[in-house]
This record gives C-alpha cells, structure tokens and sequence, in this order.
C-alpha cells in the first residue's frame, strides 16, 4: 500500500511532517485515524525504527484498532502503541526498584481503593456518615492528578476539611506502600516522580521515544500533560492531535488549555487543520458549526463537506417525555419501513435516566435496543434496591430481596448475623421476615446484633402498615422511610446525582402505572417491572438501536441519529448553568452529538417532562435557539390526547420569539380535555373576541395558547405555559389577547 494513496492535501501535510512540533487540530469525520496510522507507516518508511515510536490513544479499543491497521503495513515489533495508564505500568514495571516497590507490585481498582480508604478511616475514628468515603476518595484521587503528595497536599491546602483529608491521604499511601500496590491515579503519579527525581532514567525513554504520537490531546489531564512534556523535552518530535470542540470531559480533569496551549508551549509548532468531512450532510454541518461558533474557548475551523445537502435537521418539539419517546419510535419504524436497519439508528440523551422511558416504549413497540456504556435502567443497583423492598413488601417470602436490603442502607447487621438468621430460618422452616420478628429465640443474636435486626423488623412492619394505592405514593413513602436518599448522597459522592435522577425516574415510572392502571396494584406494577427487566439482552453485534448518553457517543457515527431531551437542565444540565465554561462543555458536548450523525438528525425536547412524580414545564435548550433557520425543519407534537391522539397540526416553531403564531392550527373535536374543571372568578367581565391559536394572558395562570372554544362559545379551553391545560368561563375569565409567542 501506498502511504499518501487517498489521502487530502492536508492530510498529506500532516502524515509527511517528520521533525519538530505538530498540532493536528482534526474536525469531526475528518479522517484523524487515517492521518495517525498513516503517519506512524511514513516515519517507518522514510527509517525511524517502530521501537523509537510512542503512540497514545485514550482507550484500550482504540489502541488496539490501530495496533489492526498498523499490522496490515508494518512490523510492530518495538512500537508502543498504548493508552497512558498502560504505558505507565509498564515503564514502572521495569523502574520502579528505584522508588522502594518491587516489581510485582499490585494495581488497586477504584473498588480496592474505596475499601482500603475506608478501612484508614475506621483506623483513624472518622465518622464515615459525616466524612464521605467517596467524597475522600475523590480529593485525594484530584491531588494525586494536580502531582500533590500526601506531604504537598497538607503544605498547600488549608481548611478543615482538607486537613482531615491529608491524614487519610498520608496513611493511605503508608498502606499502599506496606502492600506494595499502587491505584490507577499512582500510575501517572509515579511516573512523573520517577521522572524528575532520577533524570538518568527520564533520559533513557527520551532517548527510546524520540517520536511521540498523542491522540485526543484535548483530553489530557494535567498528570498525563505532565509526562508528555517530560518525555518530549529532549527532540520535541511530538504529534498532538484532537479538536477543542470535542473536549467534554473537563468533569473528570481532562484540561482544554492543554491543547489549546499548545503552540505556546512548543514555539516552531506546525499546525494543520483537518477541515474536511466525510461523515456528515452539509445541513448537518451547517448545524453544527453554527451552535459551536458560540464558544469563545476554541480554535476556529470552517468544516465543509462534498456530501449532499440531506435532509433538514429536524427539531421536534413534544408534549412530554412520552410524546418524545412515542415521536423517535415512530420514526425508527418508518426508517425500518423504508429499508434501514436497526442498526444505523442511535438515541442519545445526557443523563442516563432518561433511558427509562425510552426503553419502555421500544419494548412495547417492539423495537430490539441495545444500551451502551450503560446498565439496563431496571437493572442499575439503586433500581433494584428499591424494588427489593417492594419486592419484599409485596411478597414476604422473597429472602433473595430480604438479603439484598437487610443493609442497605448500612445499618449495621453483618454477615455473621445474616448467616444466624438465615440458619434459623432454615432450621424452623421459615422466610427471613419472620426469623427476624423471632430474633429474640436466637440465641446466638444478641445485644447490640439484636437492637439493629429489631430496627430493620420495625421498617418492614411499618412499611407493610403503610402500603397503599396508588403505587407512586408507596414508592415514596419507602424511599423515604429507608432514607435511601440521604444513603446515595453519602455513599457515591461521584455519582450520586446521577443515581437520585434514576430513583427519581422509578418515581415516574409508578406515576405511569398509576395513570394507566387505575384498578392496579403493587404486585401489577412489580409484574410490568419485571417483564421489562427479565427481556435478554440484546447482542451488541446484532441489529438493534443503540441507546446511549452523549458522553458515550463520542467516536461514533450513526446514519441516523435522535437526540432526545434538548432542555434546559438536561443539555446544558442543570449543574453548568452558573459557570460560562461549563456552559461551552455541555454546548461542545451538543456538537459532540450533532456531528455523530451521518444523514439525518432529529433534535427532540418536551414542553413538559416528569420530575419526582410531577409534571413541570420546561424550557427549550439555548442551543436550540442557535441553530440557523434555513436548515432545519420544525415538527411540532406537543398537543396529544391521552390516546397518544393529535390534536393539532404541525409544522409550528415552539421557541423562538419570531414564531408565526399563524402557523398553529387545530384539529376540530378534540373533545378530551371537556371533562376538566372550569375555572371562574365572582363577577363577570368583559369579553374579548378569541379564536383557536391566540395567544392570552390570565392574572394567574400567566401566557397561554387557545387550543378550543366551546360551540356554545361560553367556556375556552387554555394551555398555560405554567400550569397546562385549563377550561375556563369565558365571561369570567378576564382574558388578555397577547402578541407574541405563549413563553
């Protein structure tokens, strides 16, 4: 094979640059692969040997992807091709003697390193309730990334909090040493340390690296900046290459300065832009790189394209999160009716609680889904912790659920209590619910042991006292009553948001069973439960939608591709709304998204989404707004009957101020909402002349739209921005007729 076959000019400037600097700065679907593997082949080529050669991709899939192309070519033998935390391992497996380890040390997963974190707190008499493992654990894991040693961090950083941890990191680290083991942060860590403290050996991996190749350089943290600039000090024949719009995991310390800086950190940089793309259509870029023109924290490109123009971005604008999952349905099916697979169709959203809903109705309309980067909604632990407590109010003689729950939250009751109680109840041919209404006949449980097995009893009788329909108001009250709220805040400081929205979602879950079982109970619900989670699951190879957050999404392409919960406080989250960084990571994290697809593009919000078992409105992303007219089309579906029937025609624009209200029309007969409630003042007033689609203002309900007005032309029916769907006395209603949009 030819190295410059097929390649673009600017591709070819990158490959062919032998010595000295090179910044790649690569757009999405520009063909950045092509140019790293195709630039390690010309090195080899024009004679640099593949020992002298150091590769760095950001994921063990990735590595090996290139590891593939690079074999069809050439002779790996001697070539590091790695991610950072592998090629730090291996250079301390060999070096590490010098820092008082031995090479067989150990590695500690971040499991390993929550026990021994914990087990130092106990040690040291912190009250793990008030002092946070996970939240430890975490400060630590940032300083080890900023290069601050136990006896830095207590130099530099001040405060109570901080003081506390500096003597968890300090004998932390003593029991790493005692047991010759390191965690994934040490790696990085140790050989920034092994670096500066023995410059011999820094010199011989200069000296063995003389060509230094970085993958997705806006993604590196300052350790990883840190050994880059170590190892490259020497030759400086370094290749970064990555894009600034693509950096979106600032929340785990990746560092957009890093690649933003580049050029002044290496003075005789060559830069080369990789500005064409062959993924997407031109509406699709178009898209893209108006929303990411919004950014201030970037390094300007122009993407463009000879692909076709494609079909209009379309920005669907929905009722609530059914309407939205019931709308991207609709249209895989109709994809699948016009000869698509499964499989070139992706939904993406930003929180992985979103995916209950959507999961839900793939199943009912039979649509085969995989999930990636992700637990199975039904199946995610916090899901089925709470369940389990259902489970075992629902059905007593479920000890599997029993023994799931028994601690959790932790309240003290052990293995060795568990095992005595399960023995007792083997032995007397009873559940475990009713071992422990009898944990005073076991002998071998007793004082303290005895107290917590009696409070756990008092929770389950109490919750059994308590159990009622509807099921949304039970799932409530267990959250609750078990505290699960406060024992997720305290046990997974990483993640703990996270898990809250998913329990939040098992609320709304119910709120549905509820609305559409009105004879149901706790036993139907748990049954529908379990039909969804008990479904195989789906082969990853096989053809199937792909469901997955944004985060996940990056490095994919899809031909088609939904994007579902385009609002404030999802996309941007709720989290980056005080911060213009954060801000421009949730925009970049928008363009992460947009440029995944290939042909067509389905941007979709809802006016209304569930939240803790209540409808509340919500307002349409900004990013929304960015988006250029003239290349995209708006769908609107946000007036459905309970039926999932339309009531009103589309297309319509739900956002923007310069909408044409004139664009709204109705469907005649949508007699659902006749059964509501009127509302009335005392004294009559004033009339004013409606029709279906004005826009009008009520002193207490705020802006709405006139969806219909009774024949008899005395009651309206209203649907406020605020407060939903509301049936009014029109003589009383003293409605004020508005311009402009009903936000």
């Amino acid at each position: 094979m030819n190295i410059l076959d097929n390649v673009t000019e600017s591709q070819k400037e990158a490959i062919t640059h032998i010595d000295g600097p090179l910044l790649v700065i690569a757009g999405a679907g520009s063909g950045k692969t092509r140019v790293i593997t195709r630039r390690v082949g010309y090195l080899v080529e024009q004679g640099t040997d593949p020992s002298n050669i150091l590769s760095i991709t950001f994921t063990n899939k990735a590595a090996n992807e290139m590891k593939e192309r690079l074999g069809e070519f050439l002779d790996l033998r001697g070539m590091w091709i790695s991610t950072f935390h592998a090629m730090c391992s291996r250079i301390l497996r060999s070096e590490i003697e010098h820092l008082e380890f031995t090479r067989n040390f150990s590695i500690y997963d971040s499991g390993d390193q929550a026990k021994c974190i914990k087990d130092v707190m106990n040690e040291l008499k912190l009250d793990t309730t008030n002092w946070r493992p996970g939240a430890v654990a975490a400060s630590i894991s940032n300083a080890k990334n900023e290069l601050l040693s136990a006896e830095e961090f207590a130099e530099y950083k001040s405060g109570y909090y901080n003081d506390v941890v500096s003597k968890v990191y300090t004998k932390y680290q003593k029991y790493l040493e005692a047991n010759n083991a390191l965690d994934f942060d040490d790696l990085l860590f140790k050989v920034v340390h092994l670096f500066k403290k023995f410059p011999e050996v820094l010199e011989k991996y200069q000296d063995k690296f003389r060509y230094i190749l970085i993958d997705e350089y806006q993604d590196t943290n300052h350790a990883q900046y840190a050994i880059t600039q170590l190892l490259a000090q020497r030759y400086e024949n370094i290749c970064a290459t990555g894009d600034p719009d693509q950096s979106i995991y600032g929340w785990r310390g990746a560092n957009i300065r890093n690649i933003l800086n580049f050029e002044k950190d290496y003075p005789d940089t060559k830069t080369v832009r990789l500005e064409q793309n062959y993924r997407s259509t031109k509406n699709i870029l178009h898209v893209a790189s108006e929303i990411i023109n919004n950014n201030i924290s970037r390094k300007s490109k122009s993407l463009w394209t000879e692909n076709s123009e494609g079909s209009k971005v379309r920005i669907v604008h929905c009722e609530d999160e059914n309407v939205e999952s019931k709308e991207i349905a609709a249209n895989i099916i109709e994809f699948i009716k016009n000869g698509n697979r499964h499989s070139d169709m992706a939904v993406f959203y930003r929180t992985n609680a979103q995916s209950r809903v959507l999961e839900t109705c793939m199943l009912r309309e039979g649509i085969p889904y995989s999930i990636v980067g992700s637990v199975a909604f039904f199946k995610r632990k916090e899901i089925k912790d709470v369940l389990s407590y259902l489970k075992l109010c629902a059905n007593p003689d479920d000890d599997l659920s029993f023994e799931r729950v028994v601690n959790i939250p932790a309240r003290g009751i052990g293995a060795t209590t568990i095992k005595r109680l399960r023995e007792w109840a083997g032995l007397n041919n009873a559940n475990m619910i009713e071992a422990i209404s009898r944990v005073q006949e076991i002998k071998e449980i007793k004082g303290k042991s005895s107290n917590t097995v009696k409070g756990f009893r008092d929770i389950i009788s109490e919750l059994h006292t308590i159990q009622t329909y509807p099921v949304m108001g039970f799932v409530k009250e267990v959250i609750e009553k078990i505290g699960y709220v406060d024992y997720l805040v305290q046990s997974y400081e990483g993640d703990s948001e996270e898990r809250l929205e998913n329990i939040e979602e098992l609320v709304n879950a119910a709120s549905e069973y509820d609305t559409s079982n009105p004879d149901g109970s706790l036993q139907g619900f748990l049954e529908e439960v379990s039909l969804i989670a008990d479904i195989d699951k789906w082969d990853d190879a096989a053809d199937t939608v792909t469901l997955m957050t944004l985060h996940a999404a990056k490095g994919l392409e899809f031909p088609i591709v939904f994007m579902a919960g385009l609002e404030e406080g999802l996309l941007p989250h709720s989290q980056s709304k005080d911060s213009d960084d954060d801000v421009e990571e949730e925009r970049r994290l928008c363009y992460v998204g947009i440029t995944r697809a290939q042909k067509d593009l389905f941007l979709v919000h809802a006016r209304y989404r569930s939240k803790f078992g209540q409808r509340s409105a919500c307002v349409p992303s900004r990013f929304l707004s960015e988006m250029p007219v003239d290349f995209v089309e708006e769908i609107d579906r946000t007036i459905y009957n309970s039926y999932g029937d339309k009531l009103r025609t589309e297309p319509a624009t739900g956002y923007r101020d310069s909408a044409d209200e004139d664009d709204y029309q109705y469907d005649a007969g949508g007699d659902d909402y006749d059964e509501l409630p009127v509302f009335q003042i005392d004294e009559p007033q004033e009339s004013v002349e409606l029709v279906s689609g004005d826009i009008v203002k009520h002193e207490i309900f705020g802006r709405g739209r006139v969806v219909k007005i009774a024949p008899s032309s005395d009651t309206v029916h209203v649907d406020f921005n605020r407060v939903g769907m509301k049936k009014l006395a029109l003589e009383y209603a003293n409605l004020e007729k508005v311009e402009g949009s009903c936000r």
